[in-house]
Parts: C-alpha cells; structure tokens; sequence
C-alpha cells in the first residue's frame, strides 16, 4: 500500500480523506449488516466482525484499506459465501467498528487481525486484502506463513514505513475543513475515468463518516509499519492492480510481485485502485480461479 516516499504524504493525504468522502458501494452487492456482530477480539479492542458460514475447509478472510470498510467487498461475499467460509471486519475506527481517540497505529491494527484470525482460521485459509490491508496482510502471512495457504493482494505495493507529511500535525478541525478540497483529487487517482459518475455520487451519502482525528493518527501510526523482507514469503501469492490505479500504482505492483518468491499480477482494464468495487465480476472470477487452481 505505501508508495515511494517522494510521492507518498500527497498519496496518504488523497487516499485517507478521499475514502472518508466517497465509499463506491456495488448495486447488487450483500448487505453484510444482516450479519453484524460487535466482539472484543483482543482485551480493549471491539471490532464490527461479519462472518459467513458454509461448509467449505476453505475459509477467506478479506481485510480492506485505510479509511475503507468491510462493506467494499460486498460483491465478492456475494459471490463467495455459498462456496466458502468468509470472515471480514471494520478496521478500528472504521465503518461500523468504535472509533476511540487513539489505538491506530500499525502494530495495533495488525494485532486486531491476526486475533481475527486465530479465532476463525479453517483448515485452509485464503487472505485478500486491499491497499493499506496489504500491509496487513503481508505482515500476518509473515508470522502465519504455515497456516496460510494462498494470498490475493489488491491495489498492492511493497508496506514500507511512512514518511508522513507535516500537514497530519495540524489539528482536526482544520483537516476537517480540508477536506473538500481534496475530494477531487482522489476521485481522479482512485477512479478509472470510464467508472460510472452514479455510481461515484450517489456513495457522497456517507461522507464524513471516518473522523477527521482516526485519520490523523491512523496516518501517524503508518510510520511503525516494519521494514519487510518479502522475499521470505513463499505463500502462493495473486496482486491485482487496476490499469489505471493512481494510488498503487502498477509500476509498484510489479516491483512487490519481483520480490515476493512465489506470486503473479493481473492488471484489469478499465478500472483504477477501487478495481474489485469497478470491476466486481472480472475480478471474482480471477480469485475464484486462483483459488481452484492447485
């Protein structure tokens, strides 16, 4: 998810306030509400968690993006959740999670989601995650690699620490102010310029829902993520990046698949870093084959 560090306080700054305005949300896509339940998963710690049951030994957990919810996978639970087991959650200070004044940084979050996962895991399991949840991925195959059996990373770069621009010291209430004049751009970096202008506007509805203050120290606590050595994870690994992601961009995503031992990138047409929301069937069938293929 971290991009260079010559571009990454504009790409933090973009993609961190962007998310908060605009949530694309597929039409046809599962309300996963029906199935909401609000745990502890570490002491301290509760977690808006929406599991699916089937009888599968496979289980997929999916972990979204900074300043996303668990809801942006709602066409690939619906595609899913009657062949496989399926575990999603709001990060802390996310969709319907709590949303405390601080317990944001990286090593916290990464915490929450391997607790998930001890809790669900299945006799195999598939994790997918997209853009800042492929840090947290990465780092959960790292210390789980023998119990993880295939990874699926989507608007992927290399996780490196953040350099975090000095505008994330500036109080809230500013940031708050901020914030439309950044809309804009995001729409431009997150979108592919063919995506439905309906499908983008109508999501404007649940703007303001990330407050400004979990942005500001989520984006502080990007400065703990740990320096990686990805070339030491052997777990069967699929990166899809949209065409024209300008968030993550392809160019990093081919740099990750270089370094990871065992991995392969699709980059889907006509879509930008909201790929599997842009384009939800393309991208489910290509997960749904990688995960049959053996």
């Amino acid at each position: 998810m971290i991009c260079r560090n010559s571009r990454l306080s504009v790409w933090l700054l973009i993609q961190l306030i962007g998310f908060s305005i605009i949530h694309p949300q597929p039409d046809n896509g599962m309300d996963i509400t029906e199935i909401l339940e609000m745990r502890e998963v570490r002491e301290g710690r509760g977690l808006a968690l929406y599991s699916f049951s089937f009888n599968s030994d496979i289980h997929l957990f999916f972990i979204h993006g900074a300043g996303g919810r668990a809801d942006q996978w709602n066409n690939q639970i619906d595609h899913f959740n009657d062949k496989y087991q399926i575990t999603t959650f709001d990060l802390l200070g996310h969709g319907r999670s709590p949303k405390p004044k601080d317990g944001y940084g990286f090593n916290a979050l990464l915490a929450d989601a391997v607790a998930v996962f001890e809790h669900h895991k299945g006799r195999e399991n598939i994790i997918i995650g997209h853009s800042y949840g492929v840090a947290l991925v990465l780092h959960l195959a790292a210390l789980k690699q023998n119990e993880i059996q295939k990874l699926v990373l989507i608007g992927a770069n290399t996780p490196r620490p953040a350099t975090v621009s000095g505008i994330w010291k500036l109080p809230a209430f500013i940031l708050e102010w901020m914030r439309p004049i950044f809309s804009k751009g995001f729409v431009k970096e997150a979108f592919h310029p063919e995506t439905n202008q309906e499908f983008i506007k109508k999501e404007q509805f649940v703007s303001d829902k990330n407050p400004m203050y979990v942005m500001k120290q989520l984006i502080n606590g990007m400065k703990e993520i740990p320096n990686l050595e990805v070339d030491k994870i052997e777990t069967p690994t699929l990166v899809i990046n949209g065409e024209a992601d300008g968030l993550t961009s392809v160019s990093g995503a081919k740099e990750l698949v270089a370094l990871l031992p065992n991995a392969e990138l699709i980059v889907v047409e006509k879509a930008s870093h909201l790929v599997m929301m842009e384009q939800p069937n393309i991208v489910n069938e290509i997960i749904s084959n990688f995960i049959t293929h053996k």
